[in-house]
This record gives structure tokens, C-alpha cells and sequence, in this order.
């Protein structure tokens, strides 16, 4: 199935639910005076929440404010709207008269938040273990006349994370595992918690990027939507200059054999997921491993192995040595794409058509869908005008405040369509 995302979608869009909630909003605060309303489907950082404005002054503009405290301090949002004759301003449906967003969007004052740059470490922290409360203020002719709380739950709520050594793996016994030291952090499980007690597709996180494209906002994600996740760094070891050094295909296939075993995991459907740079590594693995690969996602990268520079540094290493890689700056044409037809489930691809770090980000998934062919369960999603960092999960001010206006609200609405396919492709292959 291939689609583009609609400009004026909203980042609400992970939920279809969500349209029956803004019609039937649940209000926070007490009826009767000014005050917010908030329509919402669970309390998660992730999860889709819309705002309004009820018992505003008739033809007095509004200024709509958020703050929240991080670990590197303030960051705040922040948005003018006319007030029509009702007194109400749903942000969902109305347009700003000034705003870092420039078209109509329930949930546009959180994911537009600025604020000091946070390291790698503190992004992982803030967004995906700590929860954070949402300073909501309205102001009439310089007067605050709304205050309200909005709470955001953790992305890691509900999740519990493990590392996994080379020990575990070698207690498989499989021989691809052998040359794994057994003190060695291989990566991480991430499960729901509590545990599922039903068989649930399994998904193996490749992570190949920093910012809210890291494997940790993916692998939280993903398992608390219940299900079970391994996360892989791409480059190893840890430590080393990203790019450094390149995944083995041996460290795969023995995290594949024991993540396939575990109990909670269906072996008959596990799928691999790519981030940043990684995406071709996941595409690599679901197209030759179609017998144990059932399905992939990736977002905004080559559908072809390439190198990591045009000196022909290696993604991929087989038994010590370098698998062939394309160099970088050889045009699509001249590159072979990847054997996607290969892969037996579903494939959820997505570019954006304002990408300005990988330029070609639409014509390489042009090319992948064209080897692929048509399948059912299939999504090939063309964003309009989106940016590059469409991998992040949605309503994080992450990736966003560097684009202008237009290309940050289209990049914040392909995140959402993109992750209700994952996750929409996930649920639809879990078996009775």
C-alpha cells in the first residue's frame, strides 16, 4: 500500500480513536469560567492528547503557554489564537495567529518545545524514563486567566529493561555465538511489565543513531505496546566513535536464535527495526534470513547496504571480513538494491520529501518499492514535506526546533502515521 501523509493530519493521528475523543472532550478542570479542556488517550508522553480553551472573552486574543522542567532545565512553547464568538479555542481545528506551527494542531504546543540542547544521555533520560508535568497558561489583555497541569507518564512506564551478555547467548549453544566474550553487553531486552502470557511477535531493534532516533525510544515504544523487544547497537563496542566499527552478522544470528526462543516470543514472527543509519542493516537481515525474519520497518535511509564513507568502510562483517557495501555518492541507479521481495511479511517504509540530510530519502524508498512489488500488509508512506528524523516517536520536542515551522508540523505528522503502522503491523500479526 503506498500513501502520503495529508498536510493538516496532526500528530494525533496514531489513534483513529482520537476523533471521537475530540468531540467528546473530558475536561480537567472545574466547569464553568475560563479554563482548559483536555482530550486525551492515556497519560503517555507518546500518547495523542488535543487542548482547548473554554470561557474565553469573545474577540480578545489568547497567548497559550507550556513549560516543562527537564533535566537541563526550562523549555516552554508557546502560541496566539483569536477567540470566536463561543469562546472557545480548539487547537486542534483552529489555526494560530502566531505559533512555531503554522497550521492547526491539538497537541503542537509539546512537541514544539524549546529549550536548552540536551546530551544523548539526558534525551534517553528525560523522554524515555522520566515523566514530566506540562505548565499550561492562558492570557487574556496581558491577564492569566487559565492555569492547568497536564501529566506525561514516561515513555519506559510500563517497561522493564535487562542487558544481556554474551553469556546468555552462549548458553544457547549456538555456534554463532562462540566468538562473543561472555561479560560482553551485547544489548538490551526490553519487555512489558507485567509480562504478556500470551505469544507475541518479537521485534530486534537495530540502533544506529543518537537523538530520538536511538534505539531506546524505539524499544520502549514498541514494548509498551506489550511487545517483547531486543535492542542491538549497530556499531560496537560501545565507547567507540559511532561508525567505528561495524555489526557483526555472527552477533545477529545468535541474538536472533536466543531472542526466538524466548518464551513470550513467536518465532514465526519476529521483525527487525532500523534506526538512523541502521535502517538498511534491518533490511539487509529481514532479505536474507526470510526464514526466520518475518517483516521490517524503516524510516528516512538507503534500500541498499552502503558504505559508511566513500573510503568503503564496512556496515556489515561476516566471519572477520567486510561485507561488499556501495560507496556512498554512487548515484540509485548505479547501486543494487536490496532483495526486499524477500521478505515474507509486512514491510513499513517512510521517507520525507524535505529531507535535507539524506536528500535522496524518497527516490531510495522509490527504489525499494519498486523491487518489492505489491504486497498485502505493505505501506510505502511519501511524507509531504517532512523532514528527515521521521524514526522518533511522536509529540517529542526532539529533531524539530532547527526546521522551520512547516517542515517541523509535516515531520511531526509523518512520526505519528508512521508509528501507528508499526505498531498497527505488530498487533495484526499477533496469532489467536
Amino acid at each position: 500500500m503506498r500513501r502520503g501523509i495529508p498536510r493538516g493530519s496532526g500528530a494525533v493521528v496514531l489513534v483513529l480513536a482520537m476523533a471521537l475523543l475530540l468531540l467528546s472532550a473530558c475536561s480537567a478542570g472545574p466547569v464553568g469560567g475560563t479554563r482548559f479542556v483536555f482530550s486525551r488517550f492515556g497519560d503517555g508522553v507518546t500518547q495523542p492528547v488535543a487542548v482547548q480553551l473554554a470561557g474565553l472573552e469573545p474577540g480578545h486574543p489568547v497567548v497559550v503557554s507550556a513549560r516543562v522542567h527537564t533535566r537541563a532545565g526550562w523549555m516552554s512553547s508557546r502560541a496566539v489564537y483569536a477567540v470566536p464568538p463561543d469562546g472557545r479555542v480548539r487547537l486542534w481545528s483552529q489555526e494560530p495567529l502566531a505559533a512555531p506551527f503554522p497550521r492547526a494542531d491539538g497537541a503542537g504546543l509539546l512537541w514544539s518545545l524549546t529549550g536548552r540542547s540536551l546530551s544523548q544521555s539526558q534525551l534517553e533520560a528525560q523522554w524515555v524514563f522520566d515523566g514530566l508535568e506540562v505548565h499550561l497558561t492562558a492570557s487574556q489583555d496581558g491577564r492569566t486567566v487559565a492555569t492547568d497541569m497536564l501529566h506525561r507518564s514516561a515513555l519506559a512506564a510500563g517497561t522493564s529493561e535487562r542487558a544481556i551478555p554474551g553469556s546468555d547467548l552462549i548458553a544457547t549453544g549456538d555456534p554463532e555465538a562462540s566468538e562473543i566474550a561472555p561479560t560482553a553487553r551485547v544489548g538490551s531486552l526490553v519487555e512489558a511489565e507485567p509480562t504478556p502470557v500470551d505469544l507475541r511477535p518479537g521485534v530486534i531493534v537495530i540502533d544506529g543513531d543518537d537523538g530520538g532516533a536511538a534505539g531506546a525510544f524505539a524499544a520502549h515504544m514498541i514494548a509498551a505496546a506489550g511487545f517483547p523487544v531486543f535492542e542491538l547497537p549497530a556499531f560496537v563496542p560501545a565507547g567507540q566513535i559511532p561508525g567505528s566499527a561495524a555489526l557483526a552478522v555472527e552477533t545477529f544470528d545468535s541474538v536472533l536464535s536466543w531472542f526466538s526462543s524466548l518464551p513470550i516470543v513467536d518465532e514465526d514472527r519476529i521483525f527487525v527495526y532500523g534506526t538512523g543509519r541502521a535502517s538498511s542493516l534491518a533490511l539487509w537481515f529481514a532479505a536474507n534470513d526470510p526464514e526466520r525474519i518475518h517483516g521490517a520497518f524503516a524510516a528516512s535511509g538507503a534500500t541498499a547496504l552502503q558504505c559508511t564513507s566513500t573510503a568503503g568502510s564496512p556496515l556489515l562483517i561476516q566471519h572477520g571480513e567486510p561485507l561488499p557495501c556501495a560507496n556512498p555518492e554512487r548515484t540509485i541507479a548505479g547501486t543494487d538494491i536490496l532483495p526486499l521481495q524477500r521478505i515474507p511479511g509486512p514491510l513499513v517504509l517512510a521517507c520525507g520529501t524535505a529531507d535535507s540530510q539524506l536528500p535522496t530519502a524518497c527516490d531510495w524508498t522509490r527504489a525499494g518499492e519498486q523491487v518489492r512489488g505489491s504486497r498485502d500488509g505493505d505501506s510505502f508512506l511519501y511524507a509531504d514535506g517532512a523532514g528527515h528524523d521521521i524514526t522518533t516517536p511522536p509529540l517529542l520536542p526532539i529533531g524539530l526546533n532547527d526546521l522551520p515551522p512547516a517542515t517541523a508540523q509535516s515531520t511531526e505528522d509523518a512520526r505519528g502515521a508512521f508509528w501507528a503502522l508499526v505498531l498497527g503491523r505488530l498487533s495484526g500479526a499477533t496469532r489467536p
